[in-house]
């Protein structure tokens, strides 16, 4: 479900963060990882680049769709979902490679779709979204060969986009058990999930904060374009970011546009909590 989306928002949340109004936040530093079609078969691949946008390279080029990137905390890992398996069965499969793209580990094959992988922060574990029990669930797996996977969410309804808490005790995630999407935080465990956003609107993409005190995420609570907003853990506090001012809507759109076409991509673009924001009608 997603994939240019989580980043976005963790930007716009430094720069919500940041007390300062007179300058932007510093530059992030590192790399970025992102999708893009730029591939040199016109193929879905992983790319990283500079915080300033330098230095981009393809970090998965072959024929497959490889797409959501997730960094291990310490840089030195990228997880992603990938349909290059060489299972035909198998619509999309969770890897893991080395910050250059070299060494890459299959971490599930089965006959479901496995995707959506989000580091623990200590790096042993990667939360993840799979329909290996018929809906599609959030489990957790060992980061180093993907044994131990045990299912953390229930239900007749679609959990998905899982984060954790800096400090690994909180996940995050995006469901629509309550009919619209709603961000939801549970322990780390898989119990004790609460409802942050309660709204009518479509609350999707949440993204920790550094420190671990607030989530943005994005919604359609104005009833216009998506906007990013950010809320203190505990759901309170709901506001826009200062910092994003009448930018937001539009990095809010753009990357929910991609949001959608990567969803459309994607195997899991069958998960029916997706409604397309570009259609008038609203229809999911």
């Amino acid at each position: 479900m997603r994939a240019l989306a989580p980043w976005t928002v963790l930007l716009a949340l430094v720069a919500a963060c940041n007390k300062s109004t007179e300058a932007p936040p510093p530059p992030l530093p590192g790399q970025i990882a992102f999708v893009s079609d730029r591939g040199r078969f016109g193929q879905i691949d992983i790319f990283v680049m500079t915080a300033n946008g330098g230095a981009m390279m393809d970090l998965t080029d072959v024929l497959s769709k490889d797409e959501w990137p997730a960094w291990s905390k310490d840089g030195s890992k990228l997880a992603f979902q990938s349909d290059r398996s060489a299972n035909a069965m198998v619509a999309l499969d969770i890897f893991v490679s080395d910050a250059d793209g070299m060494n890459v580990v299959q971490l599930t094959s089965d006959t479901a779709q496995d995707g959506e992988p989000s580091w623990s922060p200590d790096g042993t574990q990667i939360a993840f979204v799979s329909n290996r029990d018929s809906l599609f669930h959030i489990y957790v797996m060992n980061a180093a060969d993907g044994s131990g996977v045990t299912r953390l969410t229930s239900g007749l309804q679609t959990d998905a986009q899982p984060v954790w808490s800096p400090d690994g005790s909180k996940i995050a995630f995006a469901t629509n058990r309550d009919v619209n999407d709603e961000i939801y935080v549970m322990d780390a465990d898989g119990s004790s999930p609460v409802n942050l956003t309660k709204n009518g609107a479509y609350d999707d993409a949440p993204a920790w904060s550094p420190d671990g005190t607030k989530i943005a995420f994005m919604s359609s609570r104005t009833g216009g374009a998506v906007q990013i907003f950010v809320m203190n853990a505990d759901g309170t506090n709901v506001a826009r970011p200062p910092h994003l001012g009448h930018q937001g809507g539009r990095v809010a759109g753009m990357a929910d546009h991609e949001r959608q076409r990567h969803r459309r991509l994607s195997a899991l673009a069958s998960l029916t909590r997706v409604r397309d924001r570009s259609d008038p009608s609203g229809s999911r």
